[in-house]
């Protein structure tokens, strides 16, 4: 009797096992993030692979130039240049933090001190553009 329970508690085990491995595959996907897997390293190649350059005339007539860096230890510099309409110039440079926000690979955080960040949501990067809503407003960068 004591026989036939560990066979059938045996059958039972092996006929469940296909199971749990087929879940594996879901599972996975949230284990990949930021691992080391092709969709994250070909994001973050094509990320820091270039200068992110965005420049803007404002309404009061004002030049900005924005840069930014992304390496691939998760550092990052952030150049800006503003010409006011006389002339009067001004530069900042800004390091920062960052990091991957969402599985699918179209959100960052950066993080330029203890609790000052900024966010890239719904980014597209292509074309030698990345596209992106840069702390809620739209950001149209190309690379250099």
């Amino acid at each position: 009797m004591k026989k036939l329970c560990k066979v059938i508690a045996f059958s039972a085990l092996i006929s469940i096992f296909p199971f749990l491995f087929s879940s594996c595959d879901y599972i996975g996907v949230g284990i990949e993030l930021g691992n080391g897997t092709n969709n994250y390293r070909e994001a973050t190649y094509y990320l820091c692979s270039r200068t992110w350059v965005e420049e803007w005339t404002d309404n009061n007539g004002d030049f900005h130039r924005q840069e930014l860096r992304f390496y691939d230890n998760n550092t990052g510099e952030d150049y800006v240049l503003t010409v006011d309409n006389r002339g009067f110039r001004q530069e900042y440079s800004y390091t920062f933090v960052w990091d991957w926000y969402d599985a699918y690979y179209t959100s960052l955080r950066l993080k330029y001190g203890a609790k000052d960040y900024s966010y890239m949501d719904n980014m597209m990067m292509s074309s030698n553009r990345l596209e992106c809503l840069l702390d809620g407003y739209p950001a149209y960068f190309y690379g250099i």
